[in-house]
């Protein structure tokens, strides 16, 4: 059986080279992702002392003498600061009187905690954000992860393929890792049954840990109603009070519960790309769930098949790629964006990763071959943006890399 502090995260080297640059680092992510482990067990902790807010006493330590609970080591690590928020001020004290790079590493499992104003916002120009992901394919079975700059700036879709890696993974795997998604307790269950009871414990302490002390919810089921219907929205424009309707809450409560779970990391948007002109597009985000494996757990699946003949498996495997490309994008430094593209016709691609002006379109498609209807969206995309889109890729769950033409490519999910 793996342990996490076995598998070495991609993020690390990043990490590492951030604390380098900046007095402090702020790294939050959705719980279980393994934030504790990176920093507590890892490269990220050596020569750091660590001390966590999961423990009471050292909350009442930073309740009782902030600049002495901060001074007592000269690199500090603190895990789950979200739940002394005050703390940041007393950071930049700190940081201002001494700019020592990697003074100051603080983790934590809700976004909206962290980067709020008036909190993490007093660090502004002294701090470095990150956001450590489920584990993707590449850190489960040990191999460097998909080079998708090298991707994004080849000049054809030939020169493309040659530089994708060797699809490795067996269908077998990939298809239990989709299933399974990032969480290391969920992937690694011995079976369905450990697998589902982890996943009710998961649903049950996020409720307790990262949403009820935030917001005092007077009907924490019709949270859990809504969060289960939203599942169902992953992968599609983001239609709030449809959502909201189909959990029967008013549109008022909609809003505060989406706050809630963007803010803990637990659902993120990914707006439009509309660099187009003379072209009506769509200008509504779409949304998915930050991991595929509790995505199929509030969905009420738990295998490729069974997942397919609910109709489901489409969106299972689009919100494990969006997972797997946006996890790619917190790994350099230069600025890579991931949006979606749609037209008012409904002509759309799932993906458009860019960097400055290069684009390159992407379908995620959980079936094992590719039919010319799939790519018509690329198509589209491809002539309205000849000159910044050189090639366009569908994603697919084939075991091969396969030329589909002059622009196009198909690329095995085994080799992300």
């Amino acid at each position: 059986m793996y342990t996490l502090d076995m598998i070495q995260r991609a993020l690390e080297g990043r990490l590492a080279r951030l604390l380098e640059r900046f007095p402090c680092l702020l790294l939050f992510g959705a719980r279980q992702t393994g934030k504790s482990t990176l920093v507590s067990k890892c490269g990220l902790a050596h020569g750091r002392k660590y001390v966590t807010f999961d423990d009471p006493e050292t909350v009442a330590a930073a309740k009782s003498d902030a600049e002495a609970f901060l001074g007592q080591a000269e690199l500090l690590t603190i895990d789950e600061v979200q739940r002394r928020p005050d703390l940041f001020l007393h950071v930049k004290r700190c940081v201002d009187r001494e700019r020592k790079p990697g003074r100051f590493l603080l983790t934590g499992s809700s976004a909206a905690e962290l980067l709020s104003a008036g909190k993490a916002s007093a660090l502004a120009g002294r701090a470095a954000i990150s956001e450590l992901g489920p584990l993707t394919l590449a850190e489960v079975e040990g191999r460097k992860p998909l080079d998708w700059l090298a991707l994004l700036r080849a000049p054809d879709a030939a020169t493309a393929l040659r530089r994708l890696p060797k699809p490795v993974t067996s269908r077998e795997t990939l298809r239990k890792r989709v299933m399974r998604g990032g969480l290391p307790p969920a992937w690694d269950a011995p079976d369905d049954e450990s697998w589902r009871e982890w996943m009710r414990g998961y649903r049950a302490l996020y409720l307790e840990k990262d949403v009820l002390p935030i917001r005092r919810l007077s009907a924490p089921e019709d949270f859990l109603r809504f969060m289960t219907r939203l599942a169902y929205r992953s992968g599609g424009l983001l239609s709030l009070s449809d959502s909201a309707r189909g959990a029967g809450v008013p549109l008022s409560s909609a809003q505060n519960y989406l706050r809630l779970l963007e803010g803990s990391c637990q659902w993120f948007k990914l707006a439009p790309y509309h660099r187009n002109l003379g072209k009506r597009l769509v200008k509504s985000p779409k949304g998915y769930w930050f991991d595929s494996g509790v995505l199929a757990f509030l969905m009420g699946v738990a295998h490729w098949d069974e997942a397919r003949d609910a109709d489901r498996l489409g969106a299972l495997f689009e919100t494990w790629i969006a997972n797997e490309i946006r996890a790619a994008t917190w790994l350099v430094s230069e600025r890579l964006e991931l949006h979606h593209w749609r037209t008012q016709t409904g002509v759309e691609v799932d993906f458009v990763l860019s960097l400055g002006e290069r684009l390159l379109p992407l379908e995620a498609k959980a079936s094992s071959s590719i039919t010319p209807k799939m790519l018509r969206g690329l198509e589209t995309f491809l002539a309205d943006h000849a000159r910044n889109a050189p090639f366009g890729a569908v994603i697919y769950s084939g075991s091969e890399h396969r030329l589909l033409g002059p622009r196009m490519i198909a690329v095995s999910a085994a080799a992300l």
